[in-house]
């Protein structure tokens, strides 16, 4: 017996937790409700639009997830990275993506990089600032700020800043990672009118050693001083570039009525027709790959190099995107979700594409919609749609829809069912179809990929149970040979999964576990079975004048073939010769909140103490030893 197989005994753990959940539940209300005060900050994201549309959002205050300054550890997330915080990853739980047309998505970037689609708008009740510093070993550091105030009258400005800079334990990679986005928003005084504007730069630099040269030195533990391991790449270095800005005016249209108050009285009202918005974002990208030794063995697989002397590989790729939209929301937010919502727009997108992605600029006009309807409080549709048209990716299609329905009341019932489906039709994006670098050349004339997935499951109150089902039919992907391919066919996943979020008492319990099967397992590498289950205690000590909590957090995934990374393309891609995984990642961690502030200590993978050194997420690319962090968040208030 393996002295981490512990697969059995955890699936086992999360059904008891999941069942007891079930039982203890009965007797509790629903999920708790902030007692809202001047001290919490609300925000919204992207839109004004998200306002209206509950739930609403509130910045954390607990300290259940104080230590996930590191975005790869946050909300239980299962992610395949490298050997150093805040690098390129992947989730090990498959999902569709539409490319939304002209494609400047970096997937293997995707929890860093902050732009038009994830900024948040703070909605504090007095001045707000809010400082977080955390420190590893081996000098790495993590630090967050975030501030938000009305300057005027319904005129408030807002700063998030971030910064990760990491050495790293292995040669050449270290992290330098810098995101800042500052926001502002006005409303007129009777709501009829408001705006929101907003800034944001991204600035990656990541060392790529494209692995350990032996993967015996590290699992035998021939040397403990991981810098001394050989490596592939010393020389090599990807940085990512983004900036850009946003803006959105919305007009509520509305026209004077009379209605009466009783027999004597009358008043004027306005009567909505709607609201009319209009968003503007541009968004500036550039990458970099450069590598002073392009001789290296290494690359020796790929295509012949063409500068023996430097590699520097640049793309820059420009996106202006108009958004013109209606939809019938009125002036006051909603308190609940919208019996009626009906929204229509068209997008228009210009994009500059460099030399190596073809030369060209390109133009798409994009229209959209959607509708959510809620009846008698307990059953509610939804359903999306948008187009593709013109030079680029024309008859693209993204099309959702689902339907909940409670047994019982939205408030009071016996949880709800749900279904959802999705039907992507969509082209290669620009860089599996056209590529020239120092060492991968490719022009290639793809089929559309199709995409049909389906998704249901049972909730009630925090125990879920669901499963998806995906048709994949064309399907593109990165082959052995780090080359963009595409099946000629067509084949299924199936996931089944179980969801915990359980409160009792000073306990809080998170966790899931995921079963996923493709009958296509040469084409798509994912474990079969993942685990996460997180179990924190809180209590007040010294009379309430402070909170202590200590937790614990495990993630597990059977052995499979992961992905390989591949630098100088900046993504994943299949290999056939290691099989990784089976180790349980375990982290512990104490946390003390004092007044406004709340201190933390973390220690990360506490099982690598172990004599088995096993601990990959990617292949030749171990994760960190076991290290200690150290962290503070602290929170001013005028």
């Amino acid at each position: 017996m393996r002295i981490f197989d512990i697969r059995l005994s955890f699936i086992l753990l999360f059904i008891w937790l999941g069942v007891g959940s079930t039982l203890v539940m009965k007797a509790q209300t629903d999920a708790e409700k902030h007692f809202i005060d001047s001290t919490y900050v609300r925000y919204f994201i992207r839109s004004f639009d998200s306002l209206y549309l509950v739930p609403e959002r509130f910045i954390d205050t607990s300290l259940v997830d104080l230590g996930s300054l590191d975005l790869l550890r946050q909300n239980g997330s299962l992610l395949q990275s490298l050997s150093n915080t805040s690098t390129a990853h992947q989730s090990l739980i498959w999902q569709p993506f539409f490319r939304n047309g002209f494609d400047v998505y970096q997937p293997a970037y995707r929890n860093f990089l902050r732009n038009s689609n994830n900024i948040h708008y703070l909605m504090p009740l007095q001045p707000f600032t809010e400082l977080n510093y955390m420190m590893g070993s081996k000098k790495e550091q993590h630090l967050k700020a975030r501030f938000a105030r009305e300057i005027r009258p319904r005129l408030f400005i807002g700063m998030h800043y971030s910064l990760v800079n990491s050495p790293g334990i292995y040669k050449n990679t270290k992290i330098n990672n810098n995101h800042v986005y500052f926001t502002g928003r006005y409303s007129t005084n009777n709501q009829r009118y408001r705006l929101l504007a907003h800034y944001f730069y991204n600035k990656m630099e990541m060392g790529e050693n494209g692995g350990i040269q032996d993967d015996a030195d590290f699992e035998e533990n021939r040397e403990t001083d991981r810098r001394l391991l050989p490596v592939h790449l010393i020389d090599a270095e990807n940085m990512i570039k983004q900036s850009g800005f946003g803006l959105e005016q919305e007009y509520v249209v509305a026209f004077p009525r009379k209605v009466w108050i009783n027999d004597s009285v009358e008043e004027v009202r306005a009567v909505g027709l709607g609201r009319i918005s209009h968003q503007l974002e541009y968004q500036r990208n550039q990458f970099i790959y450069t590598e002073r030794s392009p001789l290296e063995p290494f690359y020796a697989p790929y295509d012949q190099v063409l500068d023996s002397t430097q590699t520097f590989d640049s793309l820059y790729v420009s996106v202006l995107r108009n958004r013109l939209q209606w939809n019938n929301l009125g002036v006051e937010p909603a308190t609940q979700q919208p019996p009626f919502y009906l929204y229509a727009g068209i997008e228009s997108v210009n994009s500059q594409a460099p030399d190596s992605l073809g030369g060209r600029s390109d133009w798409q006009l994009n229209p959209y919609g959607g509708i959510q309807i809620s009846l008698f409080r307990s059953f509610f549709i939804d359903g999306t749609v948008k187009l593709i048209t013109g030079s680029v990716a024309t008859g693209d299609l993204q099309l959702k829809g689902g339907v909940r329905q409670y047994l019982g009341t939205e408030s009071r019932n016996l949880g709800d069912l749900f279904f959802r489906v999705s039907l992507i039709n969509q082209s290669a994006s620009w860089f599996f179809r056209y590529f020239d670098s120092n060492h991968f050349r490719w022009e290639n004339d793809f089929l559309s990929e199709r995409i049909l997935s389906a998704h249901g499951g049972y909730h009630f109150k925090g125990f879920t149970v669901g499963g998806h089902w995906h048709l994949l039919d064309k399907y593109l992907y990165i082959d052995k040979f780090a080359w963009p391919a595409q099946t000629s066919g067509t084949f299924s996943l199936f996931n089944l999964y179980s969801n915990l979020q359980l409160k009792l008492g000073k306990f809080d319990m998170t966790g899931s576990v995921h079963l996923q099967k493709t009958d296509n397992d040469t084409l798509l590498h994912i474990p079969d079975i993942t685990a996460h289950l997180k179990i924190t205690y809180t209590s007040d000590i010294f009379g309430k004048a402070a909170t202590i909590q200590p937790g614990m957090e495990l993630k597990w995934f059977s052995s499979y073939l992961a992905d390989a990374w591949m630098p100088a393309t900046r993504s994943f891609y299949l290999q056939f010769e290691k099989e990784i995984g089976d180790f349980p990642y375990l982290d512990v961690h104490l946390a003390l909140k004092v007044k406004r502030a709340r201190l933390y200590i973390q220690l990360v993978n506490l099982l690598g103490f172990m004599e088995s050194h096993t601990y990959y997420t990617t292949p030749h690319h171990p994760m960190p030893d076991p290290k200690f962090y150290f962290g503070v968040s602290w929170r001013f208030y005028k």
